[in-house]
């Protein structure tokens, strides 16, 4: 097994979950390393960010709501998303097949043992024919309440709010209905041209993009379908109350 766990307060992730640099700090596998590069909790700057948390004039959640709280699995990856009152987290939790060429070169097998050269930490493998298989278990705490990460309940919606500096927000979406979770978040060129159009804004051809949202004009880029970046998650199995 590999534990790791990421707790950074200021991370949310492409659901940004956005924190994961290295899935394997152990073994540093050339192939698992393109499976981080290519998740969507890779670190990166989001391509629209508001200059305050949205929807304005809105109270902040202390906390979030017991009907989201609960465990949902991801129907894109398997892994597993966990609300609790103050935090989201998703855990990786699955077995990863190699073969021995994929092995890092900072790295060398040795019996059932991949061992890193440079650090000299070692981690069991087990062989599967010609493959090797380990275990791969990664917790990333994408979201927790505090002052730079607020949640604001509006319309039906949850919206999670990221502060990246002093006037720029990363916001996405939450939505629970019939025991499916989806969380969106705005990125695609329909989206960008909406909020321009709503916002009348003038921006730069080249992401990112900063915009100056009333709590009208945020109402009626959701009601337009924003957010049209989404992943779903299934529930498992409510919290305790």
């Amino acid at each position: 097994m590999i534990p790791h766990q990421s707790a950074n307060k200021n991370s949310i992730g492409h659901f940004t979950f956005y924190t994961i640099r290295k899935l394997v700090d152990m073994i540093r596998l050339k192939f698992i390393t393109t499976i981080i590069i290519l998740t969507s909790l890779v670190a990166c700057a989001p391509p629209v960010t508001f200059n305050e948390p949205q929807p304005t004039n809105t109270d902040n959640l202390s906390e979030f709501a017991n009907r989201l709280q609960g465990h949902y699995l991801s129907s894109a990856d398997s892994s597993v998303l966990i609300i609790d009152a103050k935090t989201i987290q998703r855990i990786y939790d699955f077995d990863y097949k190699i073969h021995p060429s994929q092995i890092d070169s900072n790295s060398r097998l040795s019996g059932d043992t991949i061992i890193n050269v440079t650090t000299n930490t070692r981690e069991i493998v087990k062989r599967a024919g010609d493959s090797l298989v380990t275990h791969i278990n990664y917790i990333d705490t994408l979201f927790q309440i505090d002052y730079d990460n607020v949640v604001r309940k509006f319309k039906g919606f949850y919206f999670l709010n990221k502060r990246l500096d002093k006037e720029s927000w990363e916001v996405k979406k939450i939505e629970l209905s019939k025991g499916q979770l989806i969380v969106s978040s705005i990125s695609s060129k329909e989206d960008i041209e909406n909020l321009k159009a709503i916002t009348e804004s003038t921006q730069d051809t080249v992401a990112p993009y900063n915009f100056a949202a009333t709590k009208k004009q945020f109402k009626e880029f959701v009601k337009n379908k924003g957010f049209t970046d989404s992943e779903k998650f299934i529930r498992q199995k409510k919290n305790a109350q």
